[in-house]
């Protein structure tokens, strides 16, 4: 039992594991970057991991349309842009979570199904924490911007090691 109780009281981010161990923080720090693969003293920043093909539509999109678009090009997960604004984005667990319930007939368009406020970074930000916000906002997947605004890819909380 006790095992368990350890288990539930691991901190989920970074931020509480340093809270957690205010003294030093180079165990937990090498066990992030043995589990990303990165050497001693190597960095590894998200646009070294990120995905530059990904697929884009605008809220207007039909889900069906949405939905054949992501099986004709095999993603799980489709940005969802207005303009040069980034405004959502629709993945294949949010489309099955509908199916599940039955699918409403209001729901009709990707703004309707779609998470919005989808938190993102820039491809010039750390993985770690790029990782660490994903696991806080309980994502598997997250937009990456470049410095101006705009999409340059994706990246997921699954990294392949280099």
């Amino acid at each position: 039992m006790t095992r368990l109780s350890n288990c539930v009281n691991r901190p989920r981010t970074i931020a509480e594991a340093r809270l957690a161990r205010p003294r030093t923080n180079l165990y937990l720090e090498s066990r992030i970057d043995e589990d990303l693969g990165v050497l001693p003293g190597e960095v590894r920043r998200v646009k070294h991991v990120m995905s530059s093909a990904l697929t884009v539509v605008s809220p207007d999109t039909s889900v069906d349309d949405a939905m054949s678009l992501m099986a004709a090009m095999n993603v799980p997960v489709i940005v969802v842009f207005e303009g040069t604004s980034l405004v959502g984005m629709l993945t294949d667990r949010d489309l099955a979570l509908r199916g599940r319930s039955g699918g409403t007939p209001r729901v009709s368009t990707v703004a309707d199904l779609m998470r919005d406020h989808v938190p993102y970074c820039q491809e010039d930000d750390l993985l770690t924490d790029a990782q660490a916000l994903m696991r806080v906002a309980e994502m598997d997947w997250m937009p990456v911007l470049d410095r101006t605004g705009r999409l340059a890819g994706i990246v997921s909380i699954y990294v392949p090691p280099v």
